[in-house]
Parts: structure tokens; C-alpha cells; sequence
């Protein structure tokens, strides 16, 4: 019971950690759309 229970807490973790990378990748590639976007504009 206590090993079913601990392995919950982890895939609750690892899912938090899953989110934070997604959310990490998502924002860069926003700022590298902007970037080419602001790079195209001067040229």
C-alpha cells in the first residue's frame, strides 16, 4: 500500500516537472518567433 501511494506522489511530480518543461519550451518559442518577426522588420 505505502509502494502504490509513493509511486502516485512521484508521477505527480514528474507530471508537475512535464508541465514546467512544456511550458518552458512553449515561451522560448514565442520569443523566438518575436525575434525573427523584430529581425525580419529591419530587413
Amino acid at each position: 500500500m505505502g509502494k502504490n501511494k509513493k509511486k502516485a506522489a512521484h508521477s505527480a511530480k514528474e507530471q508537475k516537472q512535464a508541465e514546467r518543461v512544456i511550458r518552458a519550451v512553449f515561451i522560448s518559442l514565442v520569443v523566438l518567433a518575436i525575434v525573427m518577426i523584430v529581425g525580419f522588420s529591419f530587413y
